[in-house]
């Protein structure tokens, strides 16, 4: 039986409604709110034991129905930007009898999987709306929303990204987000399935993609950009034109032959951020990318973000009372994701130095072989 009846979770992402589904599992009547009226994204990418946390979750068909099966393909593979020969088959990731297949989904498409899913459950979801402010006591966490409603919830759960007002106002000292030195472009291409996904580098940057059912090929792109702050859309769009011009693989001429000028470009700084255990006070939880945001170099974010989910629910299934849910989901959590954010950010360091790419592979390896491990 769950040590609390009732939950808040703000933002209704990917950290936010998957922990929506696993608390309501766990028997919590749960309230979701969500700035965002229609989600937004490119792909998504969940291997190993985020992929298990799916299944935990009892949403991995559908999600596996709706995206691209992963293992086994070569779309972690380096190659010959010139040719499109395979140079690096790429990290090897660890398996264990009954894992499944990863996966990767378009963003939008898996967040609807997971929201209908959630609701099925009973979670009561509102968009458009967040909190004005709360309160946390002893007894529980009076919230005033933005659209005049009121609630009191046993467990606040602050999901709301790494620009997370909640971590900021629960831990004033906490550390803000770090600007890696890359900036990342990602580019949903329309069209068929392209031959040789994989991994491209040249002197402009490093680009990779794979195609998704819903006939759209997702290719993210990472550029070193040393000095932080905003880039333009019209530097975004010269940086990726120039990289696509400067590799001639079979597959890079294809896919610039498909950029124009209405493609539509996602340009970010990759930030990171980990905040230090722990992640709560009081009744007030802070998860996902707010309590340990990082780049893209393992396909890692969004899979350590569902495993929260998953963690959350079971700790408060197990425990007798919500402090030690909390610290129990800390001691499951922290060095996990510790790992990943750190060794995201040496990925990035190690292309900024131009190390080979042997180098970037072995150290995948070592992480995923840690990961792998049950959370």
């Amino acid at each position: 039986m769950a040590c609390i009846s009732t939950a808040l979770i703000v933002g209704g992402s990917i950290a936010g409604m998957n922990a929506a589904i696993a608390l309501a599992k766990a028997g919590v009547k749960v309230d979701v709110v969500e700035l965002a009226h229609v989600p937004l994204g490119a792909s998504l990418a969940f291997s190993g034991r985020a992929a298990m946390a799916l299944v935990e979750l009892g949403i991995f068909d559908e999600v596996y129905a709706t995206g691209r099966p992963a293992l086994g393909s070569t779309a972690a593979s380096f190659r010959n930007s010139t040719t499109g020969e395979i140079t690096n088959p790429g990290p090897q990731r660890p398996t264990w009898p009954g894992a499944v297949d990863g996966v990767g989904v378009y963003r939008p498409a898996f967040l609807d999987v997971v929201q209908r899913e959630a609701e099925r459950l009973g979670v009561r979801v509102r968009k458009g709306v967040s909190y004005e402010s709360f309160e946390d006591g002893a007894d529980g966490v009076d919230v005033t929303f933005t659209d005049g409603e009121t609630g009191r919830y046993d467990l606040f759960v602050a999901a709301d990204g790494i620009n997370s007002k909640t971590r900021d106002l629960i831990f004033p000292d906490a550390p803000k987000p770090q600007y890696s030195g890359q900036l990342s472009i990602r580019w949903m291409a329309p069209g068929p399935q392209v031959q040789d996904e994989g991994w491209y580098m040249s002197e402009v940057g490093k680009l990779g993609f794979y195609y998704l059912p819903q006939g759209l090929v997702y290719i993210p792109a990472v550029f070193n950009v040393p000095e932080a702050g905003r880039v333009s859309d019209a530097k975004v769009r010269s940086l990726f034109t120039a990289l696509l011009d400067s590799m001639s693989a079979p597959a890079m001429k294809e896919l610039r032959s498909r950029l124009d000028e209405t493609s539509e470009l996602i340009g970010r700084p990759f930030d990171w951020l980990l905040l230090q255990n722990p992640w709560h006070k009081g009744r007030t939880l802070v998860i996902g990318d707010a309590a340990h945001a990082t780049s893209a170099h393992m396909g890692m974010g969004g899979g350590m973000a569902v495993e929260d989910a998953v963690v959350l629910g079971q700790c408060i299934a197990a425990a007798e009372t919500l402090p030690e849910a909390l610290d129990m989901f800390m001691t499951r959590r922290f060095e996990r994701v510790k790992l990943v954010v750190e060794t995201s950010v040496r990925l990035g360091q190690l292309e900024q130095e131009n190390a080979p790419p042997s180098e970037n592979v072995a150290l995948l390896t070592k992480a995923f072989a840690t990961i792998g491990e049950p959370y």
